[in-house]
């Protein structure tokens, strides 16, 4: 019998990565556990183990990875949930599939984790009123905090991207927002059969996928809620560029 495989979903926030992780947990032969690295993780799960605080060093987080993989087929992470060579060590590994997902818009990117840290609203499926009501009372950002987090977040992602780049080629899919999320369908669903492809899965029929992989009903943040922020302008302008996006584009 073939092993089932095992994987790892890595990205950062606001990339996407919670719509790629609903198709996979589509499959049949996948069951992914969602951030077990994630502060949060235990509140969303009150009799889990905190992985968090188990995982000290290389070897603890190896330990807690095998017990994870017990009951898992893998996990999703985010590049701020580990110390980075913890993060390194597991993108090394070489008994799982990596699936690398990063945004090219890191600006909307970076704006949309700070709206969401405002409103408390990450997902577009746990909303409970209209859209504007959680943005009514949005207050400014820092455009120097906003520069600071888009230079970083380049950094840290093209840094975590030449180690997966080194990985074998037949063991890595590398994503983009962009590229998946606004391609035209057939492109969307060519980049998701790779991963199937990868994985050595049979396919999924497209049409359970389709509420994933259309902008329209997943994505949370747009020009038009861009534009409730007090200070969207001077963001657009000040910290937008061609190298890690503009707000308005």
């Amino acid at each position: 019998m073939q092993a089932k495989p095992q994987v790892l979903l890595f990205a950062h926030p606001r990339s996407g990565s919670s719509s790629v992780y609903q198709i996979l947990q589509l499959h049949p032969e996948l069951n992914i556990l969602e951030e077990p690295f994630n502060e949060g993780f235990t509140t969303w799960n009150p009799q889990a183990k905190n992985y968090r605080e188990l995982v000290v060093d290389i070897p603890s987080l190896d330990a807690q990875i095998s017990d994870i993989l017990t009951t898992y087929n893998g996990i999703k992470m985010l590049d701020y949930q580990l110390p980075d060579p913890l993060a390194v060590h597991l993108l090394q590994r070489p008994d799982w599939a990596v699936i690398f997902l990063r945004r090219r818009n890191l600006l909307q990117a970076v704006v949309s984790v700070l709206i969401a840290t405002q409103t408390r609203l990450w997902k577009t499926w746990d909303m409970h009123k209209p859209l504007e009501a959680y943005y009514q009372d949005l207050q400014p950002l820092s455009i120097p905090e906003i520069q600071q987090r888009v230079i970083y977040l380049k950094q840290h992602m093209d840094m975590l991207e030449a180690i997966v780049d080194r990985r074998p080629a037949d063991t890595t899919i590398k994503l983009v927002y962009e590229d998946l999320y606004f391609a035209p369908a057939p492109q969307r669903e060519a980049q998701i059969a790779a991963i199937w492809h990868m994985l050595k899965l049979d396919r999924l029929p497209p049409e359970p996928l389709q509420q994933y992989l259309q902008p329209e009903q997943a994505k949370v943040n747009s020009a038009a809620t861009y534009a409730l922020l007090p200070n969207a302008k001077e963001i657009h302008e000040q910290c937008g560029n061609d190298l890690t996006g503009w707000l308005y584009e």
